[in-house]
């Protein structure tokens, strides 16, 4: 199964590929509050749209990076219509492939894609080598809301120690040298409004491509995906943002 095209088809008609609604994104925004000369970065940030929300409240420069040649794509068409292109640099490339200056940003953003770093501690140290003194770092990612079934593990192929509980994500920031400066969760609407779309997209793209090579493995995979959560996913995983200071 081509699990890139899955995720892409997946996340065909979310405005974030993360269980994050348009009023926390905003929210999340308004309390970054940079000067208009500031410089924000996205790392994984698909179709961008939170980069772009950033830009236009502070009217300032921003460069998003992702590997989804389609996820930009999408960045590069919302940028134009919003009128604010000019102000976007995107590059459609893993992280490590992007040459990025230390301490260069006043703010970097990471919701949801932690992976380009390889696990969310690193994640936080690379993160914060980009940002200035005095800067931030916007960063999500999952975390236990309880002990995980062995079941639930085993589907996603994943380990214990692959997420921390929510204080612990905080705690690892603070063990980064950063500040804690604020701290919210995905809610339960978010993440079925999330998985619901992810799942949706999935079945009426199998529904109205029946020939097509990929439909039977994702129709297996996105049936099982939806079992999941709603056995497992939804009372053991959550999704928190954090935003942490760069001390100066």
């Amino acid at each position: 199964m081509n699990r890139l095209r899955f995720s892409t088809i997946a996340h065909r008609d979310h405005v974030f590929c993360s269980p994050l609604s348009s009023a926390k994104a905003d929210q999340l925004v308004d309390l970054l509050d940079l000067p208009k000369s500031a410089r924000a970065l996205d790392v994984g940030c698909g179709k961008a749209d939170l980069l772009l929300r950033v830009i236009a409240r502070y009217g300032v420069a921003g460069v998003g990076v992702d590997p989804n040649a389609e996820l930009v794509r999408a960045a590069r068409a919302s940028a134009e219509s919003l009128g604010i292109s000019g102000c976007v640099e995107l590059h459609e490339a893993r992280v490590a492939d992007v040459a990025l200056e230390p301490e260069s940003f006043d703010v970097a953003l990471c919701i949801g894609s932690t992976h380009a770093y390889g696990k969310f501690d690193q994640a936080l140290t690379a993160l914060s080598h980009l940002v200035r003194p005095g800067g931030q770092v916007l960063i999500a990612d999952g975390y236990w809301k309880r002990e995980p079934a062995a079941e639930y593990l085993a589907f996603l192929g994943a380990s214990l120690t692959d997420y921390y509980n929510h204080q612990g994500n905080e705690s690892a920031g603070i063990a980064a040298g950063l500040v804690s400066l604020y701290s919210c969760v995905s809610n339960d609407d978010e993440w079925d409004h999330y998985e619901g779309l992810y799942c949706l997209s999935i079945e009426r793209f199998v529904r109205d491509h029946p020939e097509d090579p990929d439909a039977a493995p994702f129709r297996e995979r996105i049936r099982a995906w939806c079992d999941a959560y709603r056995r497992w996913g939804r009372d053991t995983l959550g999704f928190g943002y954090y935003l942490f200071g760069k001390p100066r």
